[in-house]
């Protein structure tokens, strides 16, 4: 039941940032908006896709196994994410969270879950409205590495932030 009310969550936060056709307006604004926070988080992965903004960040951002804290020493460079996300008010942000390989799906699914909700709640912590931020527990299905090789399951245990602009706001 949990994950049906994600799923909802995530097809409703669809609509409503792909509800309709980019203007050249929101195309400016959604560019604005890359520039702001690739030059915030410099030492972050940052690519604009279409009108989309997504983060990675750093290895040292990651995860340890079988966890979902995010560490006080990382915080200073989600704290600049944040002022960044703070100055675009007309955008929703998604936070996916992933796992690698090792144990259950179902383990992963959760722990993925807990991951997103973790960065979510330092964005929180810096100010991010909590209404513009979604969660979404990937598990194991996305890996960007390796998942057979130490380092690469460790770039797997991660987060991604996808802005979207949010045509309500």
């Amino acid at each position: 039941m949990k994950e049906l009310r994600y799923i909802i969550a995530f097809i409703l936060l669809s609509a409503v940032c792909t509800a309709q056709q980019p203007t050249a307006k929101q195309h400016r604004y959604m560019q604005r908006t890359y520039k702001s926070v690739k030059s915030a988080v410099d030492e972050a992965e940052v690519s604009l896709l279409k009108d989309t903004v997504k983060i990675l960040f750093p290895d040292y951002l990651l995860f340890h196994v079988n966890s979902a804290t995010i560490t006080p020493d990382n915080y200073p460079l989600i704290k600049r994410l944040a002022i960044s996300l703070n100055k675009h008010h007309k955008t929703s942000i998604l936070v996916n969270g992933h796992t690698d390989i090792a144990g259950e799906d179902t383990y992963n699914l959760q722990l993925s879950k807990r991951r997103a909700d973790s960065a979510k709640a330092v964005l929180v912590m810096y100010d991010v409205a909590p209404e513009r931020i979604f969660t979404w527990g990937m598990g194991s299905k996305q890996p960007i590495a390796d998942n057979n090789t130490q380092e690469g399951r460790k770039r797997n245990r991660r987060v991604e932030f996808i802005i979207l602009y949010n045509h309500k706001r």
